[in-house]
């Protein structure tokens, strides 16, 4: 058996991989965060397996129980969270069957991670079996955030410095004429913005247990209320306010001083948010003003009504996983311009548009349920002064408002910590003793996961190889092709037929054979060229009006490099009147 230090390195494991799945610089084309995301999957099943091999000692099953317990016995708690997460996986499942979603390899990823999303809930909950192993958690969470934070706050500021620090920090061009949103390593800065409230709470957890004094963390907070006011988020707006109200009202000495301390605050967030403009040029980069985020052309609207008509259209069960971005093409032509998306950065609209109203109620109100039953009712009854339930409170408080204008779920860095989080007050809210379960069963399904995970990064590889040979056959040097070819074997089909896609050249006379295989595919991808390409082999093959809403599509979801390609159909079309047919009915080259 192994020592007691052994349930510390649990959660060190998982502090370490919450911490470098955020300050990991790699984003490596097509799947950016993979690795992020492979580091926190990696660490949540090693931190699983420390947990369930270290003795656990009697006297510390939950307040339902009082019977001692041999020091070999592993405990862990399934909490009827699980529903959830399963229930997802079920409807996935039901989807496949009826042939919603092709080819059905589709489902393997979402499955996976709603499965480790699972494994969260599980490892949480069994963490707060134990007050003491509950409080650990906390400090190991909050101390991962608030590190990630700070390293990144530092690696915005070399960023707007124009300092080229490859290969520790990313590196972004500074441009004058063009605003600057620093992300750090996080590489999108919204997902950066949530890390710094993520933070916050970390803060306010040490500074509520006398780990960080109030002059310290006063300071801290100025400096990651910087942080955030540097990506330009707009969720700020919203969570600086909500953040003030919750932290207020946990208050129980020096109520009046805090809420002055925290008041002025929120008031230099607010100063630092207008001024940022007049900050930036005196830092030597630019930055967008209140106005412009306010004022500016608003994404989102396109993006939410797409995911409303796309629920209207398929209310029932949705039009199936991951089925959003295809979705889109399908309809985007119907609406204003926004943008392409794979998801409808919302994540009620998004479970609608995919799963159907009836879950997405069910998954929604249950969620609300859940969150007023944990975080609400057991704060006012039951555990006013838990600093793991405040905690655990304000991350799902960001992450919930972050839910609303993106989808911040969709990421592994997010979802598993959250996982853990959930977990963690459904046992503070419902305590129940674990169940008995036999430490080989874990250490097993431990080691297959990191045999899958080495065989999806091998996988993934071989896609990155694909995309490299792709570049070069672009540019006209010589590559090897077997390495575009789909392998017998992939979790990543689609990118593949991508390749193959790419290659095919529009022509008169395609078959309807070719012709079906670019409709199946193309909206699949919906980018810019993919989309040119098509409306292409309509005008070729006879069909002006889909080549004409092709072309419509293509501004709407593509408005930024629209005008290249209506001046590319305006050349064509000089010299081939079927593309002139088609340039015709196109919107102008400056439509909005």
């Amino acid at each position: 058996m192994a020592s007691a230090k052994e349930g510390k390195l649990a959660l060190i494991i998982f502090a370490v991989a919450i911490f470098f799945s955020y300050a990991h610089p790699y984003h490596i084309h097509p799947y950016r965060t993979f690795y992020h995301e492979l580091i926190i999957c990696l660490g949540l099943v090693g931190a699983m397996a420390y947990f369930v091999i270290r003795p656990v000692p009697a006297m510390t099953l939950g307040a339902e129980s009082t019977a001692p317990v041999k020091a070999a016995a592993v405990r862990l708690r399934f909490p009827a969270l699980l529903a959830l997460p399963i229930g997802i996986v079920l409807l996935i499942l039901l989807q496949v069957v009826l042939g919603m979603i092709v080819p059905a390899s589709f489902v393997a990823f979402p499955i996976m991670y709603l499965l480790l999303f699972a494994v969260a809930i599980v490892f949480g909950s069994s963490l707060a079996l134990d007050k003491s192993t509950l409080d650990m958690a906390t400090r190991a969470i909050a101390l991962a955030s608030l590190l990630a934070a700070s390293l990144s706050l530092v690696f915005q500021h070399i960023q707007i410095m124009g300092l080229d620090a490859t290969p520790f920090v990313m590196y972004i061009a500074k441009d004058p004429n063009v605003a600057m949103r620093p992300f750090a390593n996080v590489a999108q800065p919204n997902q950066l913005a949530l890390l710094y409230f993520f933070a916050l709470a970390g803060l306010w957890y040490f500074y509520r247990t006398h780990t960080f004094s109030a002059f310290s963390s006063a300071a801290i907070a100025a400096l990651i209320l910087w942080g955030a006011v540097l990506t330009q988020s707009r969720i700020g707006w919203i969570l600086v306010p909500l953040f003030f109200v919750y932290t207020v009202l946990q208050l129980d000495t020096n109520r009046r001083k805090g809420a002055l301390v925290m008041l002025a605050l929120v008031i230099l967030y607010a100063a630092l948010t207008f001024c940022l403009p007049q900050i930036s040029q005196a830092m030597g980069f630019s930055a967008g003003s209140v106005a412009d985020h306010v004022g500016g052309r608003s994404e989102r609207t396109g993006l939410w009504q797409t995911a409303w008509q796309l629920a209207a259209q398929h209310p029932w069960l949705g039009v199936g996983w991951f089925g959003y971005g295809p979705g889109q093409v399908s309809v985007g032509a119907d609406f204003a311009s926004s943008t392409y998306a794979e998801h409808a950065h919302n994540l009620l609209l998004n479970f609608a548009a995919e799963l159907g109203w009836p879950a997405t109620i069910l998954i929604m109100g249950g969620l609300c349920w859940w969150f007023y039953q944990t975080c609400i009712s057991s704060s006012k009854n039951k555990a006013p002064k838990s600093m793991p339930l405040q905690f655990c409170s304000l991350c799902l408080v960001a992450v919930g408002v972050h839910s609303m204008v993106e989808f911040p779920l969709w990421y592994a860095f997010v979802l598993l910590p959250v996982g853990v989080l959930m977990g963690m007050v459904h046992q503070l809210r419902w305590s129940r003793a674990g169940t008995a379960v036999k430490p080989g069963i874990v250490l097993t399904g431990f080691v297959v996961a990191c045999v899958l995970m080495m065989a999806i990064t091998l996988d993934y590889q071989r896609v990155v190889g694909g995309f490299k040979v792709l570049r070069n056959a672009q540019a006209s040097f010589q590559t090897q092709q077997e390495f575009l070819q789909k392998p017998r074997f992939t979790l990543f089909p689609q990118f593949f037929e991508y390749f193959k896609l790419t290659r095919i050249k529009p022509h008169e006379g395609m078959s309807a054979e070719e012709i079906n295989y670019i409709e199946t595919w193309s909206p699949r991808f919906g980018f810019v060229h993919i989309l040119s390409q098509q409306a292409e082999m309509y005008a070729l093959n006879g069909q002006p009006k889909k080549a004409a809403r092709t072309m419509l599509t293509l501004q709407r979801l593509h408005p930024i490099p629209y005008p290249e390609y209506y001046d590319y159909w305006k050349a064509k079309g000089a010299e081939d009147p079927r593309y002139q047919a088609v340039f015709e009915t196109m919107p102008a080259r400056d439509a909005p």
